[in-house]
This record gives C-alpha cells, structure tokens and sequence, in this order.
C-alpha cells in the first residue's frame, strides 16, 4: 500500500502537499520495486500505452473528492472519498473486462459504503469504462498526443470527440512529460449559455490521478426562473488521487 496526500484545488487549503508528491512517491516505491525485480520498462513515446491504466484483481485506488452541485435555489457542496477496487476479472479471446466495486464514505474515521459497481474493459485498441451502465471509451491505443476518438462509439449517444494532450508542467521531478497524459473530454469555454470545461489525467504505472469537471447552464430567457445570466444547472468535481495498492 501507497499512502498519498494532496492539496485540494477546489476548496481552501488544509495542507502544505502537492501532487507531486503524490506521484514522487509511488514512483520511488515503483522503481524500487522493478529493480528488486531486476525487469525493465521501456516508458518512450513509441510504447502503446497500456501503463497509463494498470489493471489488476486487488488493485484499489483512493480519492478525495468534492463536487458541488448547482440549483436555481443556490448550489449543494458535498465533500468525500472515494474507493474503487477490482475485484473480478472475466477475460474472453480479445478482451479483459474487470469488475470496478466503487465505495465511498465521508472520511478516514467512518466506514465504507458501497456505491456502486462499474466495469472496466481493455482491449488492444481501447479502455471503456461503463458508468450507470453506459459504457465510455476513456482511453485508445497507442496513447499519442493529438489524437481523437468519439467516446461516445460504444453507447447510443450523439458522437462526442475525446483528445489527448499534452501536460506540460511535470507533476513530479521523476516523471518525463511521456509519463502524463490529460484526456480532454470537453473544452468549451465560458459564454452566454454556460461553461463545460472536463478532463482527466493519466500517469503511467499508476492510472487516472486527477479528474477535474466543470459544467454550468446559464439561463438565458425568461422562462427559466431566474435572471438572465445566472447559473441554474451544473456540477463542479474534482477527485484527487491519495492512496493506492493491492488488497491480494
């Protein structure tokens, strides 16, 4: 087990740590780890980029999330953790699909609840994770920055393009910018009618570390209940990583 602190971006600070922290530290576990081994692993831009999403029955990760939910009436601020644990895999001839359990709870002292329970499948040309039952391509390989994909192609959804790119600010002294990569699901800037700003961050050897959403509707005719300009709709989230490991 990894345990990780963080700073939260979203709500004041508690603490003096940063994600690269997070990351400096399992990566010094994880170089350790494979020399012992005495394996090694090539982590240039011509690797396919399986790594950036390990999947293994036991692994667990931890979040701190906070998300805040906006209403017409004002917004609803909700502060937790997350887990997401695999505790099955069913592979096939082409595929692996992993069983996601995912528990939550309100902090270290209280227990865990479980939520819900998402599957996770890898391919050799994808990664979908299927939420609420609705499945989502969050990754295609080779992990290339630039490169695009409807996330949208195994589900009945209108098409919505995803992207990579590019995370020029290391997120930790001994990564290389081949080691990060940010999926950029939506990039539309705020205006008249509102704001969707989402995307997630991938680290190699340790999977999703950041996901950050910002989705807001304004109301834009009398109808809505409310004055021009005001936001009536959305949703604020960031989840950040601060533990992982192997219950096996």
């Amino acid at each position: 087990m990894i345990k990780l602190i963080h700073t939260s971006l979203l709500l004041p600070s508690k603490g003096n740590y940063t994600l690269e922290g997070i990351i400096g530290v399992f990566l010094v576990f994880l170089l350790t780890f494979t020399t012992s081994c005495n394996t090694s692993k090539e982590v240039g831009p011509e690797t396919v980029g399986y790594d950036f999403y390990p999947l293994a029955v036991g692994d667990y990760r931890i979040y701190d999330v906070e998300e805040i939910n906006y209403l017409i009436t004002g917004f609803d601020t909700a502060v937790y953790q997350l887990r997401e644990i695999i505790t099955d895999s069913i592979p096939s001839i082409d595929q692996t699909t992993y069983l996601l359990r995912r528990d939550i709870r309100q902090n270290e002292l209280d227990d865990w609840v479980s939520d819900s329970v998402w599957t996770v499948t890898k391919t050799s040309n994808y990664l979908s994770i299927t939420e609420n039952n609705i499945p989502f391509i969050k990754l295609t390989f080779p992990v290339k920055e630039g490169k695009e994909w409807d996330g949208n192609s195994l589900n009945s959804r209108a098409e919505h393009i995803y992207y990579y790119e590019p995370i020029d600010t290391l997120l930790a002294d001994s990564l290389t910018l081949n080691d990060q990569i940010r999926v950029v699901i939506e990039d539309v800037e705020e205006n008249v009618t509102g704001v969707d700003l989402r995307s997630e961050a991938y680290v190699r050897g340790i999977g999703l570390v950041e996901k950050n959403y910002l989705t807001q509707k304004k109301c834009t005719s009398s109808d809505c209940g409310s004055d021009l300009g005001e936001v009536i709709a959305g949703r604020a989230l960031r989840q950040t990583l601060i533990e992982i490991g192997n219950e096996e």
